[in-house]
């Protein structure tokens, strides 16, 4: 497999170049499961997200993305960081300026910002069990203390805050989805028990008028994230 280590920020990154490039290119970005190191990453070290990044390459898209350091909870540094890497690989790379993104987990919330101020940026946008907002974590975890209680202190260490500081910030960011009718779609793996029936009510509860756009799979069939990854991405492209 072809692909570029290099530093942004100081922080690792990696371009992963397909045989026969299709000039699109796919940003991906994590949560806490998200790592770049030197000749590894979490997306070369796990067979099921080695395999989706294998075909992605082989349909020709170039994949990119970045180690955020952390658990960055959408703060304000892990979104330069991604903003500073889009348009360090619109510089550098043959590829339409308008990219796919598949944002997983809290990669939502740096996602929905890039939405809210760099639309103009995204092609379209895949959405793996996606925290869309902190009070949408919190709400998930409102009924296991242990877990809600270091939600906070993860999120107070990622705003750099006294945990008694949060619950003024979770506020301030709503968590309104703003999509501008880009294509996306949400692809939720049942993989968190009795959880993901909370996390199903509140897709079902802040996309109501866009309930087809929600694929929910068995852990088993993890693999179609990949069919639909490649049915949105090429229908996002006629346009171009």
């Amino acid at each position: 497999m072809n692909y570029r280590i290099f530093t942004l920020n100081n922080e690792l990154c990696i371009i992963h170049y397909p045989y026969k490039p299709n000039g699109f290119g796919v940003l991906i970005i994590g949560g806490k499961e998200q790592y770049v190191e030197q000749n590894k990453s979490n997306w070369l070290d796990n067979y099921n997200r080695r395999n989706i990044l294998e075909a992605l390459m082989a349909e020709g898209y170039t994949v990119f993305y970045s180690n955020f350091g952390k658990e960055h909870m959408g703060n304000e540094r892990s979104i330069e960081q991604v903003k500073d890497l889009y348009e360090y690989v619109k510089r550098t790379e043959i590829l339409n300026e308008k990219i796919h993104i598949i944002a997983e987990g809290t990669g939502a919330l740096i996602a929905s910002n890039l939405l809210e101020n760099k639309a103009g940026m995204i092609r379209s946008i895949v959405f793996i069990n996606p925290i869309f907002s902190l009070n949408w974590l919190l709400d998930l975890l409102k009924n296991q203390p242990f877990m809600y209680k270091r939600a906070l202190k993860v999120i107070a260490d990622a705003y750099s805050i006294h945990e008694d500081q949060c619950e003024k910030l979770i506020k301030k960011k709503d968590g309104k989805v703003i999509l501008h009718k880009l294509p996306y779609i949400i692809i939720h793996i049942l993989e968190h028990g009795i959880q993901d029936n909370e996390w199903i009510q509140l897709y079902k509860r802040h996309f109501k008028n866009d309930i087809g756009n929600i694929q929910v799979l068995l852990p088993e069939k993890r693999s179609r994230i990949l069919y639909y990854a490649k049915q949105l991405f090429k229908e996002a492209e006629i346009v171009l």
